[in-house]
C-alpha cells in the first residue's frame, strides 16, 4: 500500500478513536452533569456533527420517536465502529 494512503486511514482510523471516547465521555457526563460546563459543551460541539445526520435522518423518517433512549447517539458509535473495521482491515 502507498505510504500516503496509509497514512491517511492511519488519520482516519486516529480521528474514529478521538470521536469515539469523546462520545463515550459525553454520554456518561450526560448521566452525570445537567450539561452547563464548558468541558461539556466542549465534548458537545466535537460530538454533534458526526450525530446529527443519523438524528435528522430518524427524525425525519419519523422512526423511534417516542423512545427514551437517544438511538441516534448508539447507531453513530455503530457506524463509526463499522468504519473502522473496514479501515483496519484494509490496512491490516
Amino acid at each position: 500500500m502507498p505510504e500516503p494512503i496509509y497514512v491517511l486511514v492511519s488519520f482516519v482510523l486516529f480521528f474514529i478513536e478521538v470521536l469515539m471516547f469523546a462520545m463515550l465521555i459525553r454520554a456518561i457526563l450526560s448521566w452525570i452533569t445537567d450539561g452547563t460546563s464548558r468541558f461539556a459543551r466542549f465534548l458537545y460541539v466535537l460530538t454533534e456533527p458526526a450525530i446529527m445526520p443519523i438524528r435528522k435522518l430518524l427524525v425525519k423518517k419519523n422512526w423511534l420517536q417516542n423512545s427514551p433512549i437517544d438511538f441516534s447517539f448508539t447507531i453513530t458509535c455503530f457506524v463509526l465502529l463499522f468504519i473502522e473495521m473496514l479501515l483496519s482491515a484494509f490496512i491490516g
